[in-house]
């Protein structure tokens, strides 16, 4: 059974093995062959299908390795396959769950994965090709290379849509991160109770609290999805991530300074009082690029470790940015205002 990319997959068919939907493989050789019996099998049978590699197997069925054709291509026509065979292969097994085979999909960006037994003998393939395979050949280089990027994010898609098919799922996949929100709020509290006498003496900071977490939680959310849409690349490296921080330093700093410019400017208009605008700027100056920064770099670190940021980013980016704004604002205001 080929897997439908009409419609989104269900939980059920998410959890469903990988024998109901192998298909058998077009081409698939022996390692006793040469490159010539292969290629002459090829041109005899002048399939329109498009194939960049085959699968190897021994006598008895047991998944060698794969060939590409390039490689059949520069090699000698005497050459037998066990001398060009590439044994690192990625395989699934058919007991798997469907769920397994599209993440490994997904993550390594291809479109055909072999389906092997317990005996490790090859059974077939797991396909995911559109029902129109030759408009995706056919096409330009470019235009093939979106087109594989619209299936893969359509098989994100089914997975993400899969867990979420219950009310329960989406109740068990989502709470634990909004426990982030509550644990958030209440550490927040405490911090206040710590700083009481000074909001007691400068009630004009307790007024600006709501004004100053609202702006480090945008701030913080905004490069969070900035860095979602980077981790769509497909290799992510240290000088990139390095180059991604730069730029978000640059750009929360002239965020935050020209959030500060309105608010002086507003506080203006109805106070005096040089010391509270200053610390109450200062401390919020500080916050906003604290969070911008770590908005920014908490998606990625999830990526690393292999955990899902698109879900789990947004409430722990929320929380810290919280803590870290009511901490910052009230020790750098109590440190300006109280000596």
């Amino acid at each position: 059974m080929r897997i439908d990319l009409t419609k989104r997959l269900s939980h059920k068919e998410l959890i469903t093995p990988l024998s109901e939907y192998t298909t058998p493989s077009e081409y698939s050789f022996t390692i006793d062959h040469t490159v010539q019996e292969v290629l002459h099998t090829l041109q005899s049978k002048m399939t329109q299908k498009h194939n960049d590699y085959f699968y190897i197997t021994d006598k008895d069925n047991v998944l060698q390795g794969i060939i590409t054709t390039r490689d059949l291509i520069y090699a000698s026509p005497k050459t037998k396959l066990i001398d060009v065979v590439d044994t690192e292969v990625l395989k699934v097994h058919e007991e798997d769950k469907l769920e397994k085979a599209l993440k490994l999909l997904t993550k390594h960006q291809i479109l055909v994965l072999p389906i092997v037994n317990k005996e490790n003998r090859f059974v077939g393939v797991l396909e995911v090709l559109p029902h129109d395979t030759q408009s995706l050949y056919k096409s330009k280089r470019l235009h093939q290379k979106y087109l594989k990027a619209d299936l893969f994010q359509f098989i994100g898609f089914s997975l993400e849509q899969g867990k979420l098919n219950s009310t329960w799922m989406a109740f068990r996949y989502r709470m634990p991160w909004l426990f982030c929100n509550l644990i958030g709020g209440l550490i927040c509290a405490v911090i206040a109770e710590f700083f009481q006498l000074t909001l007691v003496a400068f009630v004009t900071l307790a007024l600006f609290i709501p004004l100053v977490l609202t702006l480090s939680e945008s701030i913080s959310i905004q490069s969070m999805t900035l860095s979602l849409r980077f981790l769509h690349l497909r290799k992510i490296q240290a000088t990139q991530v390095m180059r991604r921080m730069l730029i978000e330093w640059k750009a929360s700093a002239l965020l935050a300074l020209a959030s500060c410019l309105v608010i002086t400017l507003f506080y203006f208009a109805w106070s005096v009082e040089i010391k509270p605008i200053f610390a109450i700027t200062v401390s919020m100056f500080v916050a906003m690029v604290i969070s911008a920064s770590f908005g920014a770099l908490f998606p990625i670190l999830l990526h690393i470790v292999k955990l899902d940021p698109k879900v789990a980013a947004g409430p722990v980016v929320l929380m810290v940015a919280d803590i870290v704004t009511v901490s910052i604002y009230l020790s750098i205001s109590t440190w300006m205002l109280m000596q």
